[in-house]
């Protein structure tokens, strides 16, 4: 872990709220970036279904990495816990500021401009007026020079208060002059302000892994689209993985206890009232119901074949028993 002074939270939170976003240039290396990619890599060797967790898709570019604190150790300290990134959230965010979200996404090699300009809508309109402060810590795991993320320098202090929106290539070319486009070597990570305008660029050569630690004040009412899907639940962990005594403020960040009180599913993690792909959901419960009815009649058959044949083995015996000896010939 990389050592941080309080001069260095001030500057780095001082940056953040004049640009909306600051680079962390080697952030994650070492032992601890090499642990994550592994880990990474082994989670997004299939897709989460039935029994086996791993990557969920979204979109046909993007492959989605939920709750990182599941896959490996150094998720915590290095990254969602870091005092640089915590002390930072407490500043820009306020004393409440919590962990709310970590997810990953792998962006697979493509041409197509399927990302385009926007801000993160996250809050409830009614929340408007408290002009609410998200920030992303973003790191990637992969070297990216292409396919990398664009921040709009001072673009978040126009939106906050304002609900996030989609932004035209028109609407975002007169400031195009403060983009601030992000590249590097795996390990670089940034903090930036969601309310900014901010995209991933297209083309991308190479695949990208990136991770995505959110942050926000848990108090602030969510839109309506984010409690029907289920997002910024309490944050899944490895038990494994905590240290045997946490801080009252780590366990504060990442929701210890937050969920109490409320009403139990919506504690519960991947239990959204609105799902996605509904008909392909039900299509493919259908089949594994199919599959598992045809292992039972399968299961059926062997066992009558084992009796029949049980039986069959047995006839002889049961046959010299029915049959009465033949009398000896009379000479």
């Amino acid at each position: 872990m990389t050592a941080f002074t309080a001069a260095d939270a001030a500057s780095v939170t001082e940056t953040l709220d004049r640009d909306g976003i600051v680079v962390l240039p080697n952030f994650l290396h070492g032992e601890a970036l090499a642990s994550i990619q592994d880990s990474f890599t082994r989670a997004l060797a299939r897709p989460s279904f039935n029994t086996w967790s791993g990557y969920e898709m979204m979109e046909k570019w993007r492959i989605q990495l939920e709750n990182l604190l599941m896959i490996d150790p150094h998720c915590y300290s290095d990254c969602a816990l870091h005092p640089l990134i915590t002390e930072v959230m407490r500043r820009y965010i306020g004393p409440d500021a919590a962990l709310v979200e970590a997810r990953g996404w792998k962006t697979i090699r493509t041409t197509r401009n399927f990302h385009g300009w926007h801000g993160d809508a996250w809050f409830h309109p009614a929340a408007a007026a408290l002009r609410p402060r998200e920030v992303k810590l973003a790191i990637y795991l992969t070297d990216v020079t292409s396919g990398h993320f664009s921040y709009i320098a001072g673009s978040h202090h126009a939106n906050h208060g304002h609900m996030p929106k989609h932004w035209g290539p028109r609407d975002v070319a007169p400031m195009m002059h403060l983009a601030k486009d992000i590249k590097g070597p795996a390990g670089t990570a940034f903090l930036f302000d969601t309310a900014g305008v901010h995209r991933q660029t297209t083309p991308v050569l190479e695949p990208r892994d990136v991770m995505f630690f959110n942050f926000h004040d848990p108090a602030i009412p969510l839109q309506d689209v984010d409690v029907q899907n289920g997002r910024y639940q309490p944050i899944a962990l490895n038990a494994g993985f905590l240290p045997a005594e946490m801080s009252a403020a780590d366990a504060r960040i990442l929701g210890f206890g937050r969920a109490l009180g409320a009403p139990a599913h919506q504690g519960v993690i991947g239990r959204p009232s609105q799902v996605r792909y509904p008909v392909l959901h039900n299509t493919v419960a259908g089949m594994l119901a199919l599959r598992l009815e045809i292992q039972e009649l399968q299961r059926l058959a062997r066992e009558v074949r084992r009796a029949m044949l049980s039986r069959l083995r047995a006839l002889p015996a049961r046959l010299g028993r029915a049959v009465p000896a033949t009398p000896a010939a009379q000479h």
